[in-house]
């Protein structure tokens, strides 16, 4: 098996005939767990973090793209946990450019007003999607090209893109090394993000390896 991730903007989306304006008011959306996916409906579990605490996720069930979205979790910064079930608006991206053999594998997901798509098949199957996409006119990116490899499910998988992010860049550049390496200060200069914000992405993301392990 192969698979490919893509990452395209939204407006090239709009090329096959794929809007989303509710979309607009999210920061960031990933499908952790895909729950259903065929041509009646898909369901999943999602990460989900607004622009604003104005928007409720009740705001994603306009315009038909999703007839359910259930909080299971609140978290900081306007993001949450959601169940969401909608019609097939995911398997229908494949077919609008002609793909029928394949599928969607997380991850899934928008940031930033760009979607990553990742596409699991045999090597003639992954071929012949980027056919059809390059036969859509869709602009595109390929962010990774490999074999498929499936290993037991890593406690990592817990926490946000964000706090893999700095957890494993912080164990890489040797943070967590006696003596360390480089201090919180250095390694938010090197993320570009303010040291009280590492300080509480790399808290949050302890405790919930923490939490996995010991519960």
């Amino acid at each position: 098996m192969r698979r490919v991730i893509l990452e395209v903007s939204e407006k090239e989306l709009t090329k096959i005939g794929i809007e989303m304006p509710q979309f607009k008011k999210i920061k960031s959306l990933e499908l952790l767990y895909f729950l259903r996916q065929d041509q009646e409906e898909f369901a999943a579990i999602s990460r989900v973090e607004f622009k604003d605490q104005t928007t409720k996720v009740e705001d994603l069930l306009t315009n038909g793209f999703l007839f359910e979205a259930q909080v299971l979790e609140q978290q900081e910064n306007c993001a949450y946990i959601v169940f969401i079930r909608g019609g097939p608006s995911l398997s229908s991206v494949l077919n609008s450019i002609g793909v029928k053999n394949g599928y969607l594998f997380p991850p899934v997901g928008i940031r930033d007003g760009k979607i990553k798509i990742s596409f699991l098949g045999s090597e003639s199957q992954v071929r012949e999607f980027l056919e059809k996409v390059d036969a859509s006119g869709i602009r595109y990116r390929i962010v990774m090209l490999t074999d498929a490899e499936f290993s037991p499910i890593s406690p990592l998988n817990q926490l946000t893109e964000k706090q893999r992010e700095i957890l494993t860049t912080a164990y890489k550049l040797g943070y967590y090394d006696i003596p360390r390496k480089i201090n919180s200060e250095q390694l938010a200069k090197k993320l570009n993000i303010g040291d009280s914000t590492l300080v509480e992405h790399l808290r949050k993301a302890e405790r919930r390896l923490l939490a996995s392990i010991l519960t």
